[in-house]
């Protein structure tokens, strides 16, 4: 069996009207993973935060829980910001986004985010969040 005989069958060379073309879309690129990240970490953060702050306050009584709630949640919550900041709300696929993921959880998520940046007063992080917000509203 000659190899070389059985792969010059696909030769390179041709272009079967974009066949051979290769498309790639980088995912981590667009509005659907940006949104879908933060509702992810938001909402994971809560039932994780849970638990690792029950396992410490039983391992250790002596330490401080709220100091470790509030720095887990300015960690998430800022690693969540660093996805959706990238979203602009009149872009098409930002509207595909939100509506394929507009529900409770995404409103619950997005108010969570702005309910947190009002607290250290960042105000402009809220304004996109509640941008969001009201377009899935109106999308539900």
């Amino acid at each position: 069996m000659d190899v070389d005989n059985i792969f010059s069958l696909f030769s390179k060379d041709e272009n079967l009207d974009g066949v051979n073309e290769k498309i790639h879309v980088d995912f981590t690129q667009t509005p659907i993973y940006w949104l879908g990240m933060y509702k992810k970490l938001v909402l994971n953060h809560i039932n994780f935060n849970k638990k690792v702050i029950k396992f410490f306050k039983e391992a250790n009584k002596e330490l401080d829980v709220e100091d470790m709630k509030e720095a887990g949640e300015f960690v998430v919550y800022n690693r969540a910001w660093s996805y959706i900041k990238n979203i602009d709300i009149d872009h098409p696929d930002t509207s595909y986004a939100i509506e394929k993921y507009c529900d409770e959880y995404l409103d619950t998520s997005l108010n969570l985010g702005i309910h947190f940046f009002e607290q250290y007063e960042e105000y402009e992080k809220c304004a996109l969040l509640v941008q969001i917000l009201n377009k899935s509203k109106d999308l539900q």
